[in-house]
């Protein structure tokens, strides 16, 4: 190893072109049609000495799980970066969104930095594990998951491989700028529905108005407290009213009204005691408000998570950095979820966020990634797994 270190198999032009060839394969979600890229790096590691295998997800998608070897003495590190993307959007946008056209040391495209840059640069590490030939004690497993943007079914088919459970840590190469993320928030969406009476426009006091219940609703819940802790890094809990929808008709009387809220939660607030908050909350507004009728569902949820600063894996990956980049990586927000809240739960495994994109670019038209940042976080990838599974 001492005449071949790794950083010198992580190649800039090699991980500029996978990341281009990964753009290139639409993978908008819907319909996400994952499979061909999950192939393509499927064929790309098998020559290196990977196991690999696709778990079959319906037409044109799959997620693939690619296991280097090693003695079992350890248990596995595991790279898990996600295939599909957001659609385009009516944006027009300053380069072709998948073509990956290069301009100015950075790579364009839509996912570049969510999250094919990321991805081709923890391909990229792993490869290099391989070609070092390094004894690993533990197996390194590369994985590229479908269906993230929308339900995280890849990760959720993840949590039933029969290792699983045994995992050492587990490395996302989310967007971070190359920071590290260890807590992120839930996502809690109440979705509220009124129902009231139809009368026609005319004669508005011979109905009862959905939409009027539904504003006295919205009114009250703004003024609800919903207990939580402060969290050091992802900071306060919170909800913003996003959607309402009600009434058919200028002339007619609404007899129904939805409003959908979007709840972030940080670590320590329990979903199910949100929900029986809200049921208690509207049971008193019907007690309280004549006519008043209502009901909750919802619609999707993701817990927060977080992995302690104190793990060990952790301080082995800020450590491993610091050969890379000289100085300590800072922790950091993440803003939005990751696969790390289907992970977490099931499987109790450390996980970090990291990975080279740029955050605030993320779903935005223009999307871009920098190249040297891909190099870089290639480099810190190999360099962690490599601590964690060396003997």
């Amino acid at each position: 190893m001492e005449n071949n270190p790794i950083h010198l198999l992580i190649q800039e032009d090699e991980i500029t072109r996978l990341c281009q060839e990964f753009i290139r394969f639409d993978t908008t979600n819907p319909p996400g049609d994952e499979r061909p890229m999950v192939e393509y790096i499927r064929d790309y590691l098998q020559p290196y000495g990977f196991e690999t295998g696709l778990i079959e997800q319906g037409d044109k998608r799959a997620t693939l799980v690619a296991r280097l070897k090693g003695n079992g003495k350890k248990p596995a590190v595991v790279f898990n970066g996600h295939a599909d993307v957001v659609p385009v959007g009516a944006s027009q946008w300053q380069h072709p969104p998948f073509e990956g056209i290069i301009e100015e040391g950075k790579v364009w495209g839509r996912g570049s930095t969510d999250m094919k840059g990321g991805v081709a640069a923890m391909i990229v590490a792993a490869k290099a594990l391989a070609q070092a030939h390094a004894p690993l004690e533990g197996d390194l497993i590369a994985t590229v998951t479908t269906d993230e943007e929308v339900s995280m079914s890849g990760a959720r088919e993840l949590t039933q491989l029969p290792d699983a459970k045994n995992w050492q840590v587990v490395i996302i190469p989310e967007p971070t700028a190359n920071n590290l993320g260890l807590a992120e928030r839930g996502v809690f969406w109440p979705e509220f529905t009124t129902y009231g009476k139809t009368a026609h426009g005319s004669t508005p006091e011979l109905g009862i108005n959905a939409v009027m219940m539904m504003v006295h609703l919205l009114t009250e819940l703004d003024k609800l407290p919903i207990p939580f802790q402060l969290h050091p890094i992802l900071g306060n809990f919170t909800r913003s009213i996003n959607t309402i929808q009600g009434g058919v008709k200028v002339n007619v009387v609404p007899d129904q009204c939805t409003a959908l809220v979007d709840m972030r939660t940080v670590p320590g607030q329990d979903h199910q005691e949100i929900l029986n908050l809200l049921k208690d909350f509207l049971a008193k507004l019907t007690k309280n408000v004549p006519d008043f009728n209502s009901n909750i569902r919802i619609t999707f949820e993701l817990p927060p998570v977080e992995t302690s600063f104190q793990e060990p894996v952790v301080q082995q990956f800020i450590n491993a950095a610091r050969l890379v980049v000289n100085k300590d990586v800072p922790v950091v927000k993440i803003p939005f979820a990751t696969e790390a809240a289907i992970l977490v739960p099931a499987l109790k495994v450390p996980t970090l966020i990291f990975g080279p994109g740029e955050p605030t670019l993320a779903h935005q038209p223009n999307e871009y990634i920098e190249i040297s940042k891909m190099v870089e976080a290639a480099q810190i990838y190999a360099a962690a797994a490599l601590a964690y599974l060396k003997g």
